[in-house]
């Protein structure tokens, strides 16, 4: 997620509906543009601080609204389309049952006029004493062919046709009523859009919880080195090479070039700070996580991994482990108390750090350093 975007969902938290997993894309490339534009600077940690500008601030969340307002607008007119394709669907199907039940009364009604004119005609049969009369065979045989079935029968046609009728005008009134229904809701994306276009007199909504301070990442990287410490090359740990945390195998990736030792040994702190901001700050989505929490999910990442940081938070949270801190999963955890979550990702932590292969050899180290980081991250939650 670009860090921009965190930005922006931190200062007007409803625009995280829009930007989950199916979005159009191009919702996040305006969000991303309009915050940009409004702070004059692409850097997240400089846009953080140009963010604490009231002004920029509230320009800022004026120009989010919109976006957010279009956004629904957008919603509510796909929704309106829907809906009259279902109620087309719905009238044509109507229609085409309609016409054909009329087809079937007026053959009926057919039927009966022939058996009437076959009834008229056995009556003259009759009265002339014909032969024809006479023929019961005959008869019954015209009175089959021509009266069909007994008056019971033609009783149950007629109240079947009845019937079809009576819930054809049931049908009717319903398409009537979802006619009903859907004129509301034009009415409703009308006024809605009326918003979007008067959209610059709309005073911007007030961000949902307390800003964090820019100054948090600097709080949380001079932990992470109190407790990295400095060069080291221990056999028995994985990463080797190792000086403030950063080992010889993630100096590699990130400059793009085979390193040696020495190449470890003599990274500065500047390097190690700006590493740490891209690789793990910024790739688990902290500058959107509360305070204490955005610690600890940072602090087991440096440790652990970034994936398996990630997953925790979110089964922690109740959301799909994908390994990757979106909008959802900072929303999730912005509704459980961050003293509840800060305390289960330490216990969480620990649980993993006891099932590795090495644990009786750093058991010390990682209890302590859970334990400092817990304690350091509840300090950190508002009063």
């Amino acid at each position: 997620m670009n860090p921009l975007i965190g930005l922006a969902v931190n200062l007007l938290p409803d625009l995280a509906r829009h930007l989950t997993r199916g979005a159009k894309p191009e919702t996040s490339d305006l969000v991303v543009s309009v915050v940009r534009d409004v702070l004059g600077t692409d850097d997240p940690e400089e846009a953080a601080r140009r963010a604490e500008d009231a002004h920029l601030s509230a320009e800022l969340r004026l120009k989010l609204a919109e976006i957010d307002l279009q956004a629904r607008a957008q919603e509510a007119a796909a929704e309106e389309a829907r809906r009259r394709d279902e109620l087309a669907d719905l009238s044509a199907r109507l229609d085409a049952d309609a016409a054909r039940r009329a087809a079937e009364l007026q053959e009926l009604t057919a039927r009966m006029g022939d058996q009437q004119n076959a009834r008229g005609i056995f009556r003259d049969l009759a009265i002339k004493e014909s032969a024809y009369a006479r023929g019961p065979v005959i008869v019954s045989t015209v009175v089959s062919f021509w009266l069909g079935s007994s008056d019971g029968s033609r009783r149950k046609d007629m109240n079947a046709i009845q019937t079809q009728t009576e819930n054809a005008a049931i049908q009717r009134e319903g398409v009537e009523s979802t006619r009903r229904i859907v004129a509301d809701q034009t009415r409703e994306t009308a006024k809605l859009l009326d918003r979007v276009a008067r959209a610059p007199q709309v005073t911007p909504p007030a961000a949902q919880g307390p800003q964090k301070d820019a100054r948090q990442f600097t709080r949380c990287v001079d932990l992470i080195f109190r407790h990295e410490g400095g060069f080291v090359d221990d056999p028995a740990d994985p990463g080797r090479a190792t000086n403030m945390g950063i080992t010889l195998g993630t100096l590699a990736a990130v400059r793009g070039t085979p390193v040696s030792r020495e190449d470890v040994q003599n990274l500065t702190r500047d390097e190690a700070r700006q590493i740490y901001r891209a690789q793990y700050w910024n790739a688990l989505g902290c500058d959107s996580l509360p305070a204490g929490i955005d610690l600890v999910v940072f602090d087991f990442g440096v440790n652990a991994g970034v994936a398996r940081s990630a997953k925790l938070l979110q089964q922690l949270v109740h959301v799909e482990a994908d390994g990757e801190i979106g909008p959802i999963t900072v929303g999730a955890a912005r509704t459980i108390d961050p003293a509840h979550i800060i305390n289960a990702f330490s216990d969480a932590r620990m649980d993993h750090y006891r099932g590795l292969s090495t644990w009786e050899r750093f058991r010390n180290g990682w209890t302590r350093r859970t334990a400092e980081i817990r304690e350091a991250a509840m300090k950190m939650l508002p009063a």
